[in-house]
């Protein structure tokens, strides 16, 4: 590993009585820059009687050694996998099979590490690596992970800490579950093994943290600043959890709702611990935009002389207040998300802001000092037409030329990134397929060209790596053992997306009615929710966005759905509402 310099701004423990081995199944530059494993990191800092250091994967290294004192995973007490991307369930498999483990939980005793993992990617689905993991933490981390270490300090053996985390929200034990498939690859039969204890719940709820227990938090942050990151030196701050757009594609937009805000005093203590570190500051989040008064924080850490940056923001939540503060700091670029080129394939997605919208925003950018735009589009959506690609080509050069106010020839301050469109559990599109791989790899060619025919640059997905990203995010248990295999050495890795293989990854398209793999965890959202937002999808019917209000019944999150869905008006709201 190449070196790279660091610096923390909390101080980190150095020994203490249990060694958690915390590995990211990738190479350094990126798990440094996951704020989940930098959270993880900070726990064990702060708890008593446990210490962590950092394992990272790189497939062709040698067996893996932490970065601090050199040892085997092996020599961990735990082993706390991030999993942030479907993608890292391969690599899991291999760092366990570099780090000369039992792959899978049932063969591996008190010899070994507890092997816990948590993440993004298992919120959506945990199913492909339940045969590897003695411990899923489900949900939000800040509660159960407390719990865990708890558990694990007050109780003699496994069996006895598996018993104790029974029943408790945020907790999946699949070594407690026999689960069988039907044809269709839909659960069919769930049935507790013999050692599962009484008080294992078939389906495990998610704990989802109330805007008080998040307001008393210390926000996730990078403590360790490194070189070897995308973001150099650069302090990252989640300040808020939720959006409330509902965009139909998005799994964190449903997962983490209602929108909940960090303190702002816990923010600027953590900047203020940073100053001497760092000078640069990025405020992140599902929807940044709707932090109460975002632009007097923004003030604040401009008067504490920090440059400042944002993830994407909605449309509707870039002032040209918050568009000086940033120009003011430094910042001469800002991200927006269309997703595609036409207004009513956007009101589809439920984002019904139209393009007119969006020239005038990149006008007050303009305004304001910015000088450049990023762009995501997804390519493949169902229901696209070929015009689609010309649609979404002309939209972003026409926001560069409305950012630069040139209407000649020249290169313009615009960057594309294309994303192939992936549908995820737990969202409307559920119920669709992607397109197949030729197709898709076919209508990607027509986007690049349609940019380029405009001269834009554009970073382009890979339709292959989305292809496995769907059948790993919608497989099973038998997606797990497809992974064994090509682990072991029996099967290539080309062959999980090979339709003619024989270990395929075959993806589950969810119908209504059926129990889909990942349907073991639960945070409250009703399919009824689910399935009448995919009729509106197909209706071009908008949904208002998520009114964050205790007893809302509309999702089931924070209530019980009403399944009629009265309440809701089929007419667009207030553009300045939405993203």
């Amino acid at each position: 590993m190449r070196f790279n310099r660091e610096w923390t701004i909390f101080q980190r423990k150095q020994a203490d009585d249990c060694l958690v081995g915390v590995v990211y199944p990738a190479a350094y530059a990126v798990g440094m820059s996951n704020l989940g494993f930098q959270w993880v990191l900070r726990q064990l800092d702060i708890t008593p009687g446990f210490y962590g250091e950092r394992f990272f994967h790189a497939p062709d290294a040698a067996a893996p050694r932490s970065l601090e004192g050199r040892r085997r995973p092996g020599d961990c007490h735990l082993l706390a996998l991030s999993v942030s991307f479907e993608t890292d369930y391969l690599a899991v498999l291999q760092f366990l099979a570099a780090a000369g483990l039992p792959l899978q939980s049932a063969r591996r005793d008190r010899r070994h590490p507890l092997v816990v993992a948590g993440g993004a990617a298992l919120q959506v689905n945990p199913e492909p690596l339940a045969s590897f993991v003695d411990i899923i933490v489900v949900g939000e981390a800040e509660t159960a992970w407390a719990e865990l270490l708890a558990a694990y300090r007050d109780t003699a053996d496994r069996h006895e800490l598996l018993a104790c985390l029974a029943g408790k929200p945020g907790f999946y034990v699949p070594s407690w579950w026999e689960i069988s498939y039907g044809e269709d690859g839909a659960i069919v039969q769930q049935e507790r093994t013999a050692d599962a204890p009484a008080g294992a719940e078939p389906v495990v709820r998610l704990p989802v943290l109330t805007a008080d227990d998040l307001a008393a938090l210390e926000p996730p942050f990078t403590n360790l600043l490194s070189t070897g990151t995308e973001f150099a030196r650069t302090l990252l701050v989640e300040v808020a959890r939720g959006c409330p757009t509902g965009c139909r594609y998005c799994w964190a937009g449903y997962r983490y709702r209602p929108v909940r805000p960090f303190a702002e005093s816990r923010i600027l203590a953590i900047a203020d611990a940073a100053r001497g570190h760092t000078d640069k500051i990025g405020l992140v989040s599902t929807a940044v935009g709707q932090y109460p008064d975002l632009a007097r924080l923004m003030a604040d850490l401009r008067s504490r002389g920090f440059h400042l940056g944002l993830s994407s923001m909605r449309l509707a939540d870039l002032t040209p207040e918050l568009l000086h503060i940033l120009a003011e700091g430094g910042e001469d670029t800002v991200t927006l998300a269309p997703e595609t080129g036409t207004d009513s394939m956007r009101a589809r997605l439920n984002k019904p802001f139209t393009n007119e919208q969006l020239l005038d925003g990149c006008r007050t950018a303009r305004a304001a000092g910015i000088r450049r735009v990023r762009l995501y589009f997804m390519a493949g959506l169902p229901g696209e037409e070929p015009a689609d690609a010309d649609a979404a080509a002309a939209l972003a050069e026409a926001a560069g030329r409305a950012l630069t106010g040139r209407t000649g020839d020249g290169r313009l301050p615009v960057t594309v990134s294309l994303s192939p469109f992936v549908p995820k559990p737990n969202t409307p599109f559920q119920y669709a397929a992607m397109l197949p791989l030729p197709e898709l790899r076919a209508t990607l060619r027509r986007y690049a060209a349609a940019l380029r025919r405009r001269g834009l640059d554009a970073q382009i997905g890979s339709a292959r790596d989305a292809h496995l990203q769907w059948r790993l995010a919608t497989g099973s248990r038998v997606t797990g053992q497809q992974l064994l295999e090509v682990v072991e050495g029996t099967a290539d890795p080309a062959d999980l997306i090979a339709e003619r293989s024989a270990v395929a990854a075959r993806p589950f398209v969810a119908t209504p009615g059926r129990r889909p793999p990942w349907a073991v965890t639960t945070w409250g959202l009703s399919e009824d929710h689910l399935v009448e937002e995919w009729r509106r999808f197909r209706s071009g019917d908008l949904t208002p966005p998520c009114p964050s209000l205790p007893g809302c019944a509309r999702c089931g999150i924070c209530g019980s759905m009403d399944p009629s869905l009265d309440a809701l008006t089929h007419q667009p709201p207030d553009p300045e509402s939405t993203r």
